[in-house]
């Protein structure tokens, strides 16, 4: 996905960290002012990135707690992917799957 490297780049070298939506964006642009239309095309191109960081368990997401709040998005320390790391734990390569 387009921005996914930069998104996951950032958001990984601070894990706990809640970040906004206007700050990953903003880092996805390096710096430069882009036009209202690509701007808009940005922030939905990582927003896309974001659910799928979300529905793979690596981050959170906050919903806005009222009128003129804002989401915030924290990458979960270690993963935390705790269902995922324990049934993986479990497999032994040593066992071998009968014919």
């Amino acid at each position: 996905m387009k921005y996914g490297r930069e998104v996951i780049e950032l958001m990984e070298a601070y894990p706990g960290r809640r970040w906004r939506m206007i700050e990953i964006v903003r880092q996805c642009a390096g710096g430069r002012q882009p036009a209202a239309a690509e701007w808009e095309r940005m922030r939905k191109s990582v927003r896309r990135v974001l659910e799928q960081l979300q529905g793979s368990g690596h981050i959170t997401i906050d919903a806005p707690q009222g009128n003129g709040a804002y989401a915030s998005y924290c990458w979960k320390p270690g993963h935390q992917v705790i269902a995922n790391r324990d049934s993986n734990r479990d497999n032994s390569g040593s066992r071998v799957a009968p014919v």
